[in-house]
């Protein structure tokens, strides 16, 4: 895909934050997460060439170094999900009990 063509107009975009799960990114309006499993051609990108990354219009989120675009709908609205907590067992050991009398 032939990024567009960069202008005086780009507008920057700052990586505020790389995890092992992806980026996060500030825009001139948002703060955005790029995730990683999405975008796996992120992760073994280094450090310089992940913070050289510019919006070519309010839609698209682009790294010349790497020659990727990002639709900014993707970035925005990444889902959210998480891995549904194991119901607690119950321990097989039962504790004895003992009547004491008095």
């Amino acid at each position: 895909m032939q990024p567009l063509i960069q202008s005086e107009t780009d507008l920057k975009v700052n990586v505020t934050l790389v995890s092992t799960h992806g980026l996060w990114l500030l825009t001139n309006n948002s703060e955005l997460f790029v995730s990683f499993l999405e975008f796996p051609q992120l992760r073994t990108a280094s450090s310089i060439k992940l913070n050289h990354v510019v919006q070519l219009h309010p839609d698209i989120l682009y790294w010349p170094d790497l020659n990727i675009e990002i639709p900014v709908k993707r970035a925005r609205y990444f889902p959210l999900t998480f891995v549904k907590p194991h119901p607690s067992r119950q321990s097989a050991r039962r504790t004895k009990t003992r009547s004491v009398t008095a």
